[in-house]
């Protein structure tokens, strides 16, 4: 293997990849990458057994060929280097050379056909969806996912295609048994989610940052098949180990009697709540929400510090209402909305909240629903 690159192609590769290197692995192979020169062109690959990711770039191959080396390592040393061609080759031993400059490293590797190969894909299995609303959707969901691993279906996003009336659109769900948040969208077909899968919430975090990199690309292309989800981005292929098992029956916790309706300004409540909290237990994180006609009274006490209380102006005209929610579980809330006013549903003090933007349409729905808890 030989080949000379530039600086700054390599370092964004290996920026994109490297964090997939498993960290925590028994595997040493695991925290490596597979360099591979073949056909003119150079793949970097990175896996953890649970998201894989290849990513093609441009370089001068002078000899095909593949070695293995530490993500960690090597992505430290080009970050050093100057702003120049590398020249990169590889050694006997699987060690490979490095050179540019006056710069000459020396880097220790193991053997390239150890290295895990990600899942084969069909070609003509790819639909288009827009990377801007893919990002939105995973963005506006993915916070909700468990991040306990002793409830494992909980740990991902459920992805799959929805109906009304006459039109299709793309959902995603997460919960993590406190709360929930659903967001649908229409943006065309995509193969293998007509019963719904569970994407990891790890792998669907890693797929954002790639999106967010590829700020050139206007479509990302995907596809799932039983166990795994392909997600093609430019030169870059991601593929996500999906979750085995059954996600909650979710539609039978959006509450259906909530007659309460608090109209918001989502940056005023945003900015109370950010405030109030400061006092809230750390533990329990709650904060209570006094409605009156016209007024909302957001209030916090800790044992060793104190209290807080702020009214903001809200529209509301029912009857006054006391409820507790978790503070940073509101918060998160009204930051997946996008609109300037948002809606709050209540019931009693007993019974979740839906939080839902002020403005919807029949194809782009959205809502985030929060259990309450006894302050």
């Amino acid at each position: 293997m030989n080949f000379d690159i530039d600086k700054k192609e390599f370092l964004k590769g290996l920026g994109l990849i490297q964090s997939l290197a498993g960290r925590k692995t028994t595997l040493p192979i695991l925290s490596h990458l597979l360099i591979q020169c073949a056909n003119g062109l150079l793949y970097l690959t990175a896996t953890d057994l649970e998201t894989g990711m290849c990513e093609k770039l441009n370089a001068d191959v002078h000899e095909e060929g593949k070695a293995s080396v530490s993500a960690k390592k090597i992505y430290e040393i080009v970050r050093e280097l100057q702003e120049e061609t590398i020249h990169v080759q590889k050694r006997e031993n699987q060690w490979i050379t490095l050179r540019c400059g006056r710069s000459i490293f020396n880097v220790a590797g193991l053997d390239p056909d150890e290295f895990p190969s990600l899942p084969t894909y069909q070609e003509e299995r790819f639909s288009k969806v827009s990377i801007l609303l893919l990002r939105e959707m995973i963005e506006k969901t993915v916070f909700a996912a468990s991040n306990e691993e002793s409830r494992y279906h909980l740990n991902g996003v459920f992805f799959v295609k929805n109906r009304k009336g006459e039109k299709e659109s793309l959902r995603m769900v997460a919960t993590d048994g406190h709360r929930l948040s659903l967001i649908d969208r229409e943006g065309g077909m995509v193969g293998g989610i007509e019963k719904g899968v569970i994407i990891p919430k790890k792998g669907l975090l890693e797929l954002r940052k790639a999106i967010s990199e590829k700020t050139g690309e206007a479509e990302i292309e995907l596809y799932f098949d039983q166990t795994h989800g392909f997600f093609r981005i430019g030169g870059s292929l991601m593929v996500i180990r999906l979750i085995d098992g059954e996600f909650p029956e979710y539609e039978q916790v959006i509450p259906k009697e909530n007659d309460k309706r608090v109209v918001m300004e989502k940056e005023k409540i945003y900015g109370s709540l950010r405030r109030v909290s400061t006092m809230a237990s750390e533990r329990v994180e709650g904060v209570k929400l006094s409605l009156k006609t016209g007024g909302l009274e957001i209030s916090a006490y800790h044992q060793d510090f104190g209290d807080a209380k702020e009214e903001v102006e809200v529209v509301y005209d029912g009857p006054p209402l006391d409820i507790g929610f978790n503070a940073r579980y509101l918060i998160e809330a009204l930051n997946a909305i996008g609109t300037e006013e948002v809606i709050m549903e209540l019931k009693d003090e007993g019974s979740p909240g839906l939080i839902r933007p002020a403005a919807l349409t029949e194809a782009s729905d959205q809502c985030c629903i929060i259990m309450p808890m006894r302050i």
